[in-house]
């Protein structure tokens, strides 16, 4: 099987996303992180909504050259004065508090020599110009300017303009509930005693970890062995499992070899198989489809490294504009290779390794290993360097475009 390209692959789920239907759904602010705006949020009032001191001082009428001042009173934030306050008088007024009406200027405490009492006089020592250390309605916007556009992520920061703005709910994409499947029955869980033949499973807490860092919490987990006699009971579980969740997304089993079989149990969901293999290095053993119901299924190589390639090129794109965001490959950044790379490339190839500033420049530097099967090395990885199908060399100096994670 040939295969298509990352960027072939790409469009074909794009045809697809163009077919869901993106659910959404009204959310409390205050639980709303991680998730993604279904709506654009515009400013309900003037911010601020009324003239307010941006100092500590006094407010007051100006008169060039007036020197002294009455203190008439004293205002507090989130208090209104509905006084008078005439030429030749001033009040206290605290950070934040609304300024008089006819109150144009605000002469910060540092410059007033005075006690501060209501009746005392006040002193204004230096410079002062007409209108300062005033914000002013609508200074920070308008009522009705648009402020966060759809498909913003919600982080702690929009949660707080969104509470500041006075938006208690908000319209959000919900998020899919996913199944993540793992194969092989080489595969063992962390605890049990590791004898020949057999590898712990990091391929599971990757791609649910991978998951959460997209807000996407609600997973479900299951083993395939490929063990020819358990088919039938896990292709029962894996129909059953598969009867609530959105999407899924597997490890292994998707390949050439013998016992690989989840393309078949997929089959058996009635997916339409949008690729069976990808032309890239490592993870060329990849497969997408889609079934009757919409659902999405990505199929990764079991391998460590592989998967964890086929997740950035392949899944994080689709699920990202799936969960309303904008979905593209990392940002790419021209960088100067740090080591030569020699390698074969009959398939474009993702060069795992880390992007570090040198004299103000970006230089990568791809990890000791790059198999498909690399496991400890993912830990340093923040970026893929793609080599293009057909270059064998690269030199170290030489610029390279490289996919930032």
């Amino acid at each position: 099987m040939v295969g298509v390209t990352v960027e072939a692959a790409l469009s074909l789920w794009d045809e697809v996303l163009e077919n869901v239907e993106y659910r959404t759904m009204p959310l409390s602010v205050t639980v709303a992180r991680d998730y993604v705006l279904a709506e654009t949020i515009t400013l309900p009032h003037d911010v601020p909504h009324f003239n307010k001191s941006a100092m500590d001082g006094y407010g007051l009428i100006y008169e060039d050259g007036r020197r002294n001042y009455i203190i008439d009173g004293i205002i507090g934030a989130g208090v209104v004065w509905n006084a008078q306050v005439p030429l030749g008088h001033a009040v206290r007024i605290m950070t934040g508090a609304m300024v008089p009406t006819m109150c144009d200027t605000v002469v910060m405490q540092e410059q007033c020599k005075t006690d501060g009492h209501i009746g005392s006089t006040l002193e204004i020592q230096g410079q002062i110009t007409k209108g300062s250390h005033i914000i002013y309605q609508g200074e920070d916007g308008r009522k009705g300017l648009e402020v966060i556009p759809e498909g913003t992520v919600i982080t702690t920061a929009v949660q707080a303009v969104l509470m500041g703005l006075g938006y208690e709910m908000v319209e959000v994409y919900r998020k899919p509930r996913v199944l993540v499947l793992t194969s092989g029955r080489e595969v063992i869980d962390p605890g049990l005693k590791l004898v020949p033949g057999k590898i712990y499973n990091s391929n599971r807490v990757m791609l649910q970890g991978f998951l959460k860092d997209l807000g996407v919490v609600e997973t479900v987990q299951y083993h395939v062995t490929d063990d020819p006699v358990a088919y039938d009971d896990e292709l029962e579980a894996i129909i059953r499992l598969a009867r609530d969740c959105d999407i899924i997304v597997s490890s292994g089993g998707v390949s050439v070899g013998l016992y690989d079989t989840l393309p078949k149990m997929y089959t058996a969901l009635g997916a339409k198989v949008l690729y069976g293999r990808i032309q890239m290095r490592p993870g060329a053993a990849s497969y997408g489809a889609v079934t009757p119901k919409g659902q999405l299924i990505f199929g990764l190589s079991g391998n460590p490294g592989a998967a964890f390639n086929g997740w950035h090129l392949l899944v994080k794109p689709v699920l990202q504009r799936y969960l309303g965001r904008e979905g593209q490959l990392g940002k790419v950044l021209l960088c100067s290779l740090g080591e030569g790379i020699e390698k074969k490339n009959p398939f474009d190839r993702y060069v795992q390794g880390s992007i570090v500033f040198e004299k103000g420049r970006p230089v990568f530097y791809k990890n000791c290993s790059n198999a498909s099967c690399g496991l400890v090395g993912l830990v340093t990885v923040n970026a893929l360097a793609k080599i293009p199908k057909g270059v064998n060399s690269v030199s170290a100096g030489e610029d390279i475009e490289v996919h930032m994670l």
